[in-house]
C-alpha cells in the first residue's frame, strides 16, 4: 500500500520544518496586509507593494534553495555511483 505525503512532509513520514516555517510566515504576511490596509488611510500603496515583494521573497526563497540543494546532492550521488 502506497503512503501519501502529508502537507508538511517532504516524503511520507518525514516532517519538513521549512514547509511549516513558510506556511507560518505566509499567515503572518496575510495578517500584516490586512492590518496595513485597515490602519493606513491610503490603503494599498507603493510602500505596501514593495514590502510585500520583499516579504514574499523572504518567505519562499529558503524553500527554493532547499530544493536546489537536495537536487544537487542527488546529482552528486548519481555521479559517484
Amino acid at each position: 500500500m502506497e503512503q501519501k505525503t502529508g502537507f508538511f512532509e517532504e516524503a511520507p513520514g518525514i516532517k519538513s520544518s521549512t514547509r511549516l516555517n513558510s506556511f507560518l510566515l505566509l499567515l503572518f504576511f496575510m495578517v500584516f496586509n490586512v492590518l496595513w490596509i485597515k490602519t493606513d488611510g491610503n490603503g494599498i500603496n507603493g510602500n505596501l507593494i514593495i514590502i510585500d515583494i520583499i516579504m514574499l521573497i523572504a518567505i519562499f526563497v529558503p524553500k527554493y534553495l532547499h530544493k536546489i540543494a537536495e537536487k544537487a546532492l542527488e546529482i552528486k550521488d548519481l555521479k559517484i555511483k
